[in-house]
């Protein structure tokens, strides 16, 4: 098992950086090891002491990622309370406006996650589970804020949160291919003003 000492903290963190960044940026398969090692500025020995192999990191990075997302969508939507629509309306509004910011800085990535799920959920079945965690987990907290919105009497009570939030969550992703597609931030804006007016109805 790895220490846990803060040098060895630092150097695991520095790794899952330049992971996240380069499976970003050129997908899991045409990111080598070596440019993670040197990127990540360790040794290769470095590299086997906290990780047994690149899809050990791939698992770890998807993680670290979903977290970072997690905190990131729990502040954003945590200005709107105590309204549960508005903060399920804000974490969505965020995801447009992510598009729209990697559109402007030239590519549009897409899904972290479904970049994951398109490239190597055939080939590995440790992260095919680990996004369907993931996605699961997305949705579980969608279905949360629509459940509390139901109780608040925002929406009416024929929308079903486990229901809806699978519609929510399929929508959005799929939104976030075509806009990767298409390089155009249009298909999310588009998904969020459709959803919108559907809860609202």
């Amino acid at each position: 098992m790895a220490s846990s000492t803060p040098k060895a903290l630092a150097t695991r963190e520095k790794i899952l950086v330049a992971a996240d960044t380069l499976f970003y940026l050129h997908g899991y398969n045409a990111t080598g090891l070596d440019r993670i090692i040197r990127e990540a500025g360790i040794t290769k020995g470095n590299f086997y002491y906290h990780f047994k192999s690149k899809e050990a990191l791939a698992l770890a990075a998807l993680e670290r990622h979903f977290e970072s997302n997690s905190i990131e969508m729990t502040e954003h939507a945590m200005k709107h309370k105590p309204s549960p629509l508005k903060m399920l309306f804000a974490i969505l509004d965020l995801l447009s406006h992510r598009q729209t910011m990697q559109y402007k800085e030239g590519h549009i990535r897409g899904c972290y996650f479904g970049n994951f799920t398109l490239e190597m959920s055939t080939e590995s079945k440790a992260v095919r589970s680990k996004v369907q965690s993931i996605f699961e987990r997305i949705r579980e907290m969608f279905s949360d804020l629509l459940k509390r919105a139901t109780e608040a009497n925002e929406i009416v009570p024929d929308i079903h949160p486990d229901e809806t939030s699978i519609m929510i969550l399929s929508l959005m992703e799929g939104a976030i291919l075509l806009d990767k597609a298409e390089q155009k931030p249009m298909a999310v804006a588009n998904a969020v003003v459709f959803i919108k007016q559907y809860l609202k109805a």
